[in-house]
């Protein structure tokens, strides 16, 4: 059953003892209500779905045999009741304010089924021995930066796109945002930061090959689907067309 109004917020987990607890914390300070954030302990050998536990309501965890971020995602989707959907990963850490502000994006422009925001990196600052403790990084450039956390979603989304492709261990985010770019969902990026990235040794994203071995293979899979489609690769609207109108200094939109 879907729950009107409730936003559902799914972290998948991976031996993230050291994280865990300030992810959800990140997200149950959030101000919106109604909230349930689904942890998906994905086979850790640590205690992270222990930690998720013992928060108890609006927190439930689901334990697996590991299978990897998508399949972990996918079991969070089965399991989500709310009509709005956000993910989390288990090391990052959601800013302040952010369902509230996405959820008026949302509401506010009706035909949009999804909003991208922006995100800031962090760094691990602490020796192994020492509390976790991360520093900021240089911000980047002004580019667009696609992942799921920086994201809120209206379940019909995933009703139109599917869930996500579970032979990919990598880039999974990405083969789902290419889906649904080829079926024109619309979706609205917006300026304002939403997430805290913290980058430390354990990342997935650290292992570089298997990014881009599996980045090709998501690409292919892309363009084989719109050649099916068409009889050639047609181009995709770019992302920056989605853009917010930002508001001048004299209030007007530009």
């Amino acid at each position: 059953m879907i729950v009107k109004d409730l936003v559902s917020i799914i972290i998948p987990a991976y031996n993230a003892e050291a994280f865990i607890k300030a992810a959800i914390e990140s997200v149950l300070v959030q101000g919106y209500r109604p909230l349930e954030v689904i942890v998906v302990d994905d086979g850790s050998s640590d205690g992270t779905a222990n930690m998720a536990e013992s928060f108890g309501p609006p927190v439930v965890c689901y334990r697996q045999n590991n299978g990897g971020p998508p399949v972990a995602r996918n079991r969070g989707l089965a399991a989500a009741q709310g009509e709005y959907i956000g993910f989390l990963d288990a090391d990052d850490l959601y800013a302040p304010g952010r369902i509230e502000l996405q959820l008026a994006k949302l509401r506010e422009n009706p035909t949009i089924e999804m909003v991208v925001g922006r995100k800031t990196h962090e760094q691990l600052a602490s020796a192994p021995d020492e509390p976790v403790a991360f520093k900021p990084m240089e911000a980047g450039g002004n580019h667009i930066d696609v992942s799921l956390g920086v994201c809120l979603f209206c379940r019909t989304a995933f009703e139109r796109v599917g869930v996500m492709e579970e032979s990919l261990r990598h880039c999974d985010d990405w083969d789902w945002f290419m889906r649904a770019r080829e079926l024109q969902v619309p979706m609205l990026f917006h300026e304002e930061t939403v997430l805290r990235c913290r980058l430390h040794l354990n990342n997935i994203t650290r292992d570089q090959e298997a990014d881009r071995r599996y980045l090709a293979i998501m690409l292919k899979r892309s363009i084989d689907r719109r050649r099916t489609q068409s009889g050639k690769a047609e181009s995709l609207t770019k992302l920056s067309d989605f853009r917010e109108a930002m508001k001048s200094n004299d209030g007007t939109r530009t």
